[in-house]
């Protein structure tokens, strides 16, 4: 019987903890190695976005015609709910599909 409350216990324990470390989705607005500029979308746990973030620069992604590109730059990263600062990347994020 003890056994099965320190199992019950543990189960608990272990839900309190993964529910305390929630993922979000992100939206970045980068630049690629050829110059292009795109609105990219991720699901990063909260406590590790600035890690994402800093890794993103040289990481190849592939865009909707399946062309690879690497990324040159970060300029922006936020919450889907938010707007980006930067002009340029309001009007792409308009243009961009979900």
């Amino acid at each position: 019987m003890n056994k099965l409350r320190y199992g019950v216990f543990a189960a608990l324990i272990g839900f309190n903890c993964s529910a305390a470390e929630s993922t979000q989705d992100y939206k970045c607005y980068i630049k690629s190695s050829y110059g292009n500029e795109y609105i990219v979308f991720f699901k990063w746990k909260d406590k590790d976005v600035g890690r994402h973030m800093a890794a993103l620069p040289a990481t190849q992604l592939t865009d909707r015609m399946s062309r690879k590109y690497f990324v040159k730059s970060v300029n922006e990263c936020i919450t889907m709910d938010k707007e980006f600062f930067l002009i340029a990347a309001r009007e792409l994020d308009l243009q961009t599909l979900r």
